[in-house]
């Protein structure tokens, strides 16, 4: 739980592991000149979250924080309890417990269905629950009217959940979690690091010795009775810290908390596990294999706890190292040597230990050994001599922005609920975020030489060695809790003002003032998607966004780099089927630089020849990663079938490895010079900006920018689909899961029946956890950690999927439970009323939950952009939502739910799953590989 990292232990470890396989190349540490010098930060900035701490008889500690930007409140609870207080023989138990408080409590159904009919949005991670090694979080935020309905539904389970827990309910969640177990660590590359991990590093015994999502036998030998006991020691007032957030009145929440958690009686006292921070021997290595195309390598030193001494060096430490371009490791082993496709780092540090890793994935043919001795040499060289002060600067100017950044949303991973949560539960006072942030300011160079000095050394260090697998196929209170109170008046809402304005080039400004944060997101789009891509050559939009970065006509790639992180920031370049787009977010002190940056790019990319062979490669090795991905193969290939592989819409944005191949540098440099143009672009502020402000700012930057706009790329109608009748499967050996995949056509964005087809897709199972496929496949069946479907439309079509991963030995039964739902919903089983009233209530009262991050809303108002649709679509999609019928929901569902024209992708063990595919006889299969190109059987 570093600061400005209050994310959830697992949602931290799976997100260093996607950085290790990302595609931004983390280089350079050597000293370009740099363009901007960011000036220091006074004690005066740094961002106040004011907070009332008060607590119940019952010791129940509560912090209300009032947040009136929008008309939502959440309502945030840590029970200070994770992994850590398991016992061996029953690991995996507190997360598993985190789910059996879902199933309901006595007076309540179906957690999740309450909270979203509520107005909590799960697609915007408003509602959830997590568990990581010392504590386990639930949250949820919906409108202000509603706080009332949420707090009895949180205090409800919390007094009577071991009233409702039966057996039926524990065997279905703990099929669920062993799903989620083999989607996360058994069926993703490298996915078994973090168990080698921590079983290597810490003695037998250690709290921390296991991994919060535990063993399959475990989580069969939990019984009901252990789950009751797990509930009436660690659920309990006492060891809750309720942080409500947001548009609400206090006297009034005060009110409601005494109303429904003052009469929960306090549980027993508890005893805590102390500072147990573990030590080696010696060098410790594992080797291991698994079905992976590169091999990679974790480096992991025992480290302190949170605050402890060393802490915060550590989490510099991690940025000097591998955050950017012109970071250590990156530069030698990414940017010179070009050993490794990708290398990240991070500073885990919980409660009473932590740990450091350094994690390198190396290019094909590169020697583990050596970039083992380069990572060795660089930390023994950072021990020795220490950062230099403008490598230190950077780090705490990074670290400053990510903290900004946590506190633009109320809720959620890193918002204002949890940091005061966090500290509150750590160190008893919710206020010590600003204690933290000052200690990490006062760090000098000294101090982290001593820290690395004390704590990264080779005689205390875990390498985990992960190689390709060779071999062939493997054979109570007087509160009457029963009387739910009423969902509370909807707050009609908003959508924030888009000022407009365009520059003479033909550049179209817009921009969101949000004035409650000194921060700006700003966003260029311009029309040069991989649509516009010119005939085998796809994945040149993504790569002429991606290199476009690495260097301009009087900067290069580490020159801008220094430049950014001096600013605290980075720059980011993506592209999708119809736009590319460069983001910078900055505190605002830092817009003005920050934005010549972004405009130097747009206007000047110079696309040096190192840097495009350099990037190629770095791309070719993701692609062959995720051709080992079952996800990943099923998000290239489903689009490719839906609307042919030649298709604008089908082609693959990022490409695939015989079509990047053959990308040139000057390939790269023409689609640049036709498609980014500022007649086809636009640029999006939002935060404390003016109008004013960004239109001086756009046209001293971006007003010398000319070309016109780009040719318009004409996309011709979807080919008839040729899936019907069809299974489509991609073989992945040994997989522990299966990817399922059903597709079909849906028309373009611009549809008149747009708003009910949400709310189709909202009972399908788009519409969050209470959908009817996720319902069936998680809840009732127990095959999945989760299913959900899509819409994705386009200015010229679209098609509409849905999609998740199941158990591999219930592959045939789940595929039919996919039939029946499709046909369900196309009019065997027509949309009822009361799921019409929830899909619409969960749509209208969970909306202004998307405007919570400054860049969700430029995501939003670029999407409105590049499907030609004016930005009053924001407020009308709130309101037809609220006026669509049933009838029109049941009408856009039998239009576009063709049964005869679905099609159906599957990722999984042929060996495994063929025979029982046969036996359903749905049609003939199709052998793919993981290219979407057809096999032969």
């Amino acid at each position: 739980m570093p600061l400005f990292r209050t994310r959830s232990l697992s949602v931290l470890l799976l997100a260093a592991a996607a950085a290790a396989s990302a595609q931004t190349p983390a280089t350079p540490a050597r000293k370009a000149p740099s363009a901007h010098k960011a000036p220091a930060p006074a004690a005066s900035e740094t961002p106040k979250i004011d907070f009332e701490k008060y607590t119940l008889p019952n010791g129940l500690e509560v912090i209300l924080h009032v947040d009136r930007k929008l008309p939502i409140v959440n309502v945030n609870q840590w029970f200070h309890v994770g992994s850590k207080n398991e016992r061996p023989g029953r690991t995996g138990f507190a997360h598993l417990f985190e789910h059996m408080m879902f199933q309901g409590s006595k007076n309540t159904g179906d957690y999740f269905v309450t909270a979203e009919s509520a107005g909590a949005n799960l697609q915007e991670g408003g509602v959830n629950g997590t568990t990581n090694t010392d504590r386990t979080n639930y949250f949820a935020t919906v409108p202000s009217g509603n706080l009332e309905k949420i707090l009895w539904l949180e205090s409800d389970r919390l007094a009577t959940l071991a009233d409702a827990l039966t057996k039926e309910k524990l065997d279905n969640q703990r099929d669920v979690v062993k799903n989620e177990r083999r989607q996360g660590l058994e069926n993703t590359p490298y996915g078994r690091w973090l168990k080698l991990t921590v079983e290597n590093l810490h003695p037998a015994g250690h709290p921390y010795s296991w991994t919060v999502i535990g063993s399959h036998e475990d989580l069969t030998a939990a019984s009901p009775e252990d789950v009751k006991d797990f509930f009436r020691t660690y659920y309990t007032p006492n060891n809750l810290s309720l942080v409500i957030a947001g548009d609400f009145d206090p006297a009034e929440a005060k009110r409601l908390i005494e109303k429904y958690f003052g009469g929960i009686p306090a549980g027993p006292p508890l005893d805590r596990p102390t500072r147990w921070i573990p030590t080696l021997s010696g060098e410790k290595i594992v080797e291991a294999t698994d079905r992976v195309p590169q091999e990679r390598v974790y480096m992991t030193w025992p480290a302190p706890e949170f605050f402890g001494q060393g802490d915060a060096e550590l989490d510099l430490i991690s940025n000097i190292l591998t955050d950017g371009l012109a970071s250590r490791l990156s530069k030698v082993l990414v940017y010179d040597k070009q050993l490794c496709s990708s290398v990240t780092s991070f500073n885990n540090n919980q409660e009473i230990s932590g740990f450091f890793t350094v994690i390198a994935t190396a290019r094909p043919g590169a020697s583990l050994s050596e970039i083992e001795k380069i990572v060795t040499e660089e930390v023994a060289r950072l021990s020795k001599t220490g950062p230099t002060p403008a490598e230190l600067d950077r780090a705490k100017a990074k670290q400053e922005f990510a903290f900004v950044t946590g506190l633009e949303r109320i809720g959620g991973f890193g918002g204002k609920a949890d940091v005061l949560n966090q500290y509150n539960t750590f160190s008893g006072d919710p206020g010590r975020y600003a204690a933290d942030i000052e200690r990490h300011r006062r760090v000098s160079p000294g101090d982290v030489r001593a820290a690395a000095d004390r704590w990264l050394n080779t005689r205390n260090r875990l390498l985990v060695r992960f190689h390709p697998e060779k071999s062939g196929r493997a054979s109570e209170a007087a509160l009457d809790r029963s009387k739910s109170p009423e969902f509370g008046a909807d707050r009609p809402f908003k959508a924030p003002e888009v000022q407009t304005a365009k520059l003479s080039n033909g550049l179209e400004i817009f921009v969101v003032e949000r004035r409650d944060l000194p921060k700006v997101v700003v966003t260029l789009t311009t029309r040069a998607g991989s649509a516009a891509a010119p005939a085998g050559k796809d994945g040149i939009a993504y790569l002429t966004a991606r290199i476009a970065r690495l260097g301009t006509k009087t900067r290069k790639a580490l020159e801008i780099e220094d430049a950014l992180g001096n600013l605290g920031t980075e720059l980011q370049a993506s592209a999708s089927r119809e736009d590319a787009r460069l983001e910078v977010e900055v505190l605002k002190r830092h817009l003005g630089p920050a934005l010549g940056l972004l405009a130097d790019v747009a206007r000047n990319a110079s696309f040096p020849a190192d840097e495009v062979e350099r990037e190629k490669k770095t791309h070719l090795d993701a692609l062959s990663q995720q051709a080992k991905n079952a996800n990943a193969v099923a998000g290239r290939v489903r689009a490719m079938l839906a609307f042919g592989a030649d298709h604008p819409y089908g082609r693959p944005v990022q490409g695939l490895p015989s079509t990047v191949a053959g990308l040139t540098r000057e390939d790269l440099a023409s689609f640049y010079a036709a498609r980014w143009k500022p007649g086809s672009s636009a640029i999006i502020f939002s935060g404390d900006v003016t109008l004013a402000e960004a239109s001086a700012l756009a046209e001293k930057a971006l007003g010398g920018w000319s070309g016109g706009a780009a040719a318009a790329v004409p996309i011709p109608p979807a080919s008839p689909s040729p899936t019907a009748g069809r299974i489509y499967l991609v073989d992945r050996q040994d997989a522990a899961q299966t990817v399922v995949t059903q597709f079909l056509p849906a028309p373009a964005r611009k549809t008149e029946d747009y708003a009910a087809l949400r709310l189709a897709d909202a009972v399908w199972g788009g519409g969050g956890f209470g959908t009817r496929l996720n319902l069936n496949l998680r809840q009732d069946k127990g095959y999945s950690y989760g299913v959900f479907s899509n819409l994705v439309l386009f200015e010229s079509g679209g098609y509409w999927y849905a999609g998740g991963g199941v158990q591999t030995n219930k592959t045939r039964e789940s595929i039919v439970e996919f039939d029946k739902e499709l046909k369900g919903l196309a009019g065997s089983r027509p949309i009822t009323e009361d799921e019409f009233a929830a899909a619409r209530s969960k749509r209208v009262r969970g909306y202004a939950q998307a405007f919570e991050a400054l860049g969700r809303i430029n995501g939003q108002v670029a999407d409105l952009w590049v499907d030609r649709l004016p930005t009053t679509e924001l407020q009308r999609e709130y309101d037809e939502a609220g006026k669509t019928t049933i009838a029109q929901a049941t009408a856009a569902a039998q239009k576009y739910v063709k049964t005869d024209q679905a099609g159906l992708l599957l990722v999984g063990d042929r060996a495994k799953i063929e025979s029982g595919l046969r036996e359903l006889k749905l049609g003939e299969i199709v052998f793919l590989d993981p290219e979407g190109k057809p096999i032969a059987k």
